[in-house]
């Protein structure tokens, strides 16, 4: 009797995880107190590889036990009516600039990212935010005392509730390997027309890494031209550093440049499975999960619209929003996603468009 209660207790504890953009088993680990092993054994997983939208068993959080017990429940706070975005004053508010994300926000604000998170609705630090868009940046319970009333009153009884204010003036894309306009159309519910007539297109000819406008008034041709930069430009126009440190020990195994008839945007240098993979600078995490080719990946920002890539990670050690140092040790190399052996796929990256890492990387 006993040895068949112990597994379903054991069940009770667990709970659902739909893996999200940015999930990885060390970051699912650290939220849910798992080690990776655990999550790989219960889960009967072979490799740290998710795929967006798996469901995964993992132990459930004390709050939500909590939660779970209570749910029978009716709560008193959960029957004070909710503070619509429309009875905020427009103190409440940060209309998001080009170039934000959540932790800059938030830092800027001198609020925390999981207060900025709550108050917005945002499942997590990964959602995508875009120029334009509004965000909650003081509690809403604040607005409490004088607002719920005055709500309740401007809307009848048995009315429709309204929907929630959003406001979104842009919506970027970057162009991937293999992208056309067509296929990014499709996949944004637009047509092609309609991207040719935002960004001021005269052909249906692409650019990998070219920034595409998916919302918003029409890009006017000089600004189309602008995204449209090339290295040779960037080269010209921005000033490259001298200062970064190696992001792994090894040999450069893959060059930047054309390889097989395709663009390689960086370099590859061969590493051991394990080797440690460091910042090359002082930055923050703005992406660190799973992205097709790349595998695990981690996208560092940096002052001056530099950003350094690190790509087909056996593991990620640091999560969205995280503050790094140069020489920090962030990964572990690896061969996930598209990769024939273990080796860091590195990138460096000005206003989205990359140059020869070679151009900055204290290489022999």
């Amino acid at each position: 009797m006993l040895l068949t209660f112990l597994p379903l207790m054991a069940c009770a504890q667990m709970q659902d995880h739909v893996v999200k953009r940015g999930d990885t088993l060390y970051g699912l680990g650290r939220k849910y107190n798992m080690t990776v092993a655990e999550i790989q054994r219960i889960n009967e997983l072979n490799d740290t590889n998710l795929s967006i939208g798996q469901v995964l068993k993992v132990k459930a959080l004390p709050e939500q036990q909590a939660a779970a017990e209570q749910s029978a429940r009716p709560s008193p706070e959960a029957a004070l009516p909710r503070i619509p975005r429309s009875s905020l004053s427009p103190d409440f508010f940060y209309q998001i600039q080009r170039g934000d994300n959540l932790y800059r926000i938030s830092r800027a604000h001198d609020i925390s990212l999981n207060d900025l998170i709550k108050w917005n609705d945002f499942p997590d630090a990964n959602v995508s935010i875009y120029p334009g868009q509004r965000l909650i940046i003081k509690d809403p319970a604040e607005a409490s005392e004088i607002q719920p009333e005055a709500a309740a009153r401007s809307q009848p009884e048995d009315s429709p509730a309204q929907e929630e204010e959003t406001v979104v003036i842009e919506k970027v894309y970057i162009v991937q390997p293999k992208d056309t306009l067509f296929r990014i159309a499709r996949e944004n519910n637009t047509s092609v027309d309609e991207l040719k007539r935002l960004n001021s297109l005269s052909s249906n000819n692409l650019t990998v890494g070219q920034k595409l406008y998916l919302a918003g008034s029409p890009r006017p041709a000089d600004q189309a031209a602008l995204d449209r930069l090339t290295e040779e430009d960037l080269l010209k126009k921005d000033k490259i550093r001298s200062d970064l440190a190696l992001p792994v020990e090894g040999r450069v195994i893959s060059e930047y440049g054309l390889r097989n008839g395709k663009p390689h945007k960086g370099i590859d240098i061969a590493a051991k499975n394990g080797t440690p993979i460091y910042a090359v600078l002082d930055g923050t995490v703005v992406y660190s999960g799973v992205q097709g080719a790349y595998g695990n990946v981690i996208v560092l920002e940096h002052p001056d619209f530099v950003m350094t890539v690190y790509a087909h990670n056996e593991k990620n050690l640091v999560n969205v929003g995280d503050k790094v140092e140069k020489g920090q040790h962030i990964a572990m190399a690896g061969s996930t996603g598209n990769a024939s052996g273990s080796h860091l796929h590195f990138e460096y990256r000005i206003k989205g468009k990359a140059i020869n890492p070679r151009k900055v990387l204290p290489l022999e």
